[in-house]
């Protein structure tokens, strides 16, 4: 019988790699973990783009916004501009019709129009 030295053989290892562990191996890709970290990755990865992609939608409705803002503001100016404009036109209209009801004043045929001319110099 043979004696032993406390030194175990391992059997061969039909490996082309002399017994190191392959790449995919040593990565862990093939594990559930790795999987479910992949999945997380990609889930972060979206997460970051669709915030990006908010980001400048809200940016440009901002933009917008603030663009609408400034026409309303100054269709705001133009409309007070127009009814100072039609206060007036009415004010007319009301002197007009005062004068020719109330003070029995007419506008003149052209046949009655003097011109006079004040030729000193």
């Amino acid at each position: 019988m043979m004696a032993t030295t406390g030194a175990r053989r391992h059997p061969a290892r039909p490996s082309a790699n002399h017994g190191r562990p392959s790449p995919w191996a040593w990565a862990g890709l093939g594990q559930a973990s790795t999987y479910l970290l992949t999945v997380i990755l990609l889930a972060i990865l979206l997460t970051g783009l669709a915030t990006v992609d908010v980001t400048q939608q809200h940016r440009q409705m901002s933009k917008e916004l603030q663009e609408l803002r400034e026409q309303v503001y100054l269709r705001e100016e133009e409309r007070g501009r127009l009814l100072l404009e039609i206060s007036t036109f009415a004010l007319a209209e009301r002197i007009e019709r005062v004068a020719r009801e109330e003070l029995r004043m007419r506008v003149p045929e052209p046949e009655d129009i003097v011109v006079v001319h004040n030729d000193q110099k």
